[in-house]
């Protein structure tokens, strides 16, 4: 194990080797399949953020609205099961999304006791700002940067991806439990 080393991987891909050099902290030549994941992921994501327009609206306030969005109306415990974030904390980006207008409280029909969170058309509209411009970028970045082949695969790993991302590790609660 080193502090610091770079490391050329090759990558039998598509017909050609790919040579991809990677530099990365307290790794070892055995999980450099997972470090080059992770690297990828991270910058890519990096990249994302830096393609966001002007908002007022934090990450973790887009992120709220994407899982309503995507999940419908939810109760506040689920949306922080969801986002994997401690209820304190979805109370108070909460106040401020219903502050904003984003997000209306309504009666659960199933447990009329319950409160359920929805989007509202102006959370809807503000995640759409938020997306294309991100969206934007990826898109012309795809089209300049990657064959067809290419593209192909990334969309593949990405399903893959998003397996992983909405796993929960064994005695992690899942959506639905408390």
């Amino acid at each position: 194990m080193s502090v610091f080393s770079i490391n050329r991987l090759s990558i039998q891909g598509w017909g050609s080797i790919n040579t991809i050099r990677t530099a990365y902290y307290m790794s070892t030549n055995n999980d450099a399949a997972a470090t080059l994941i992770l690297r990828s992921v991270l910058l890519l994501g990096r990249r994302l953020r830096g393609a966001r327009s002007e908002s007022p609206h934090s990450l973790a306030t887009i992120a709220i609205l994407a899982t309503l969005h995507r999940l419908g109306p939810m109760p506040a415990w689920r949306l922080a099961l969801e986002e994997r974030l401690q209820p304190q904390s979805v109370t108070r980006i909460i106040a401020a999304l219903e502050r904003d207008g984003l997000i209306s409280r309504m009666r659960s029909e199933a447990d009329r006791r319950e409160i359920e969170l929805s989007i509202t058309r102006h959370g809807r509209n503000i995640l759409s700002e938020d997306m294309g411009a991100r969206r934007a970028w990826l898109e012309k970045a795809m089209d300049e940067r990657l064959t067809s082949q290419e593209r192909k695969a990334l969309i593949e790993a990405s399903e893959l991806m998003l397996k992983l991302a909405y796993a929960h590790p064994e005695g992690e609660a899942q959506s639905g439990e408390e």
